[in-house]
């Protein structure tokens, strides 16, 4: 692998289960990057999402020459890969605590010909170890707090508005909806079969200081129920080193609504949207640029 490439930890290697994925589930993305991945639906649907949609750059959400990303919930790295082809000298700190996917993102990253500072962590509000579950088959859902009956209620959720979207103008669908309905359930049986891990968990303001970070200009963050800990984790003389942020929220107990206080506590402007495809479910899109940027 790329020697520039350095993780500063990793509890898996890269030889058995993570080499034959590695040698075996392998694509060539449209834009020609050839990538090793968990499942190739996820792999299809990841690119569609960040390199076509751009579903990160939206609502004044900016990528510069020499920025600095924290990319919080790296999977295989897709997102890491993108901001390097967007822009130049880009400064890239990733982290995905599961060891699997950990492995495939170094080899994607370095297969491509990038730099990534690479952390087999996950953030939180503080250093310590938890387990983490790991869906084999549905590894975007991927969790810390995984509650399978949830996430099956989400995925359920997703599922059922894209068969709705596509039926839209068709006549005759609702026999094939209903036919459907029931064909879901029994694909989301098969979706989440697991395995756990004891993962490292550290705060991003430990980063920070390690690092010598002086600015992140944007921040990224997908982690599966995990965001309230890490934003809580950032000591309150590091929120003015972060310019931007793109945040996926999970409203369970009022969550979007502490996170929109805290960020506009410490001067965002912010926007919120939920995908056409998450309508129905808790799961909403948050856009926030530091004002005084």
């Amino acid at each position: 692998m790329d020697n520039k490439i350095q993780p500063r930890e990793s509890v898996a290697n890269a030889q058995g289960e993570f080499s034959e994925i590695i040698t075996t589930r392998r694509c060539k993305l449209p834009n020609n990057m050839e990538i090793a991945y968990q499942t190739k639906v996820e792999a299809e649907y990841f690119y569609k999402d960040i390199f076509e949609k751009q579903i990160y750059l939206r609502h004044g959400i900016t990528l510069k020459d020499g920025d600095c990303i924290f990319d919080v919930g790296g999977n295989i790295g897709l997102f890491t890969l993108f901001v390097h082809q967007q822009q130049k000298n880009i400064t890239v700190y990733t982290f995905e605590p599961a060891p699997t996917l950990f492995e495939i993102m170094r080899f994607n990253i370095s297969r491509n010909g990038f730099n990534a500072k690479l952390f087999n962590c996950g953030l939180s509000n503080q250093t310590k170890t938890a387990t983490f579950t790991f869906y084999l088959k549905n590894s975007g859902m991927s969790s810390f707090y995984a509650d399978v009956k949830e996430e099956k209620k989400v995925l359920r959720t997703i599922m059922l508005n894209q068969l709705n979207q596509r039926r839209q103008g068709i006549t005759g669908m609702e026999q094939v909806m209903q036919d459907a309905d029931d064909l879901i359930d029994e694909l989301l049986e098969d979706r989440f079969e697991s395995e756990t891990y004891t993962c490292q968990l550290r705060t991003l303001s430990d980063v920070i200081a390690e690092y010598h970070v002086e600015q992140i200009d944007l921040l990224k963050i997908d982690v599966q129920k995990s965001e309230w800990d890490i934003i809580t984790g950032i000591k309150e003389n590091d929120w003015h080193k972060i310019k931007q942020i793109v945040l996926e929220v999970h409203d369970i107990e009022g969550r979007l609504n502490q996170i929109l206080i805290l960020l506009q506590q410490h001067e965002y402007q912010i926007l919120v949207e939920q995908d056409d495809m998450c309508e129905g479910s808790n799961l909403y899109n948050l856009f926030a640029i530091k004002k005084s940027s």
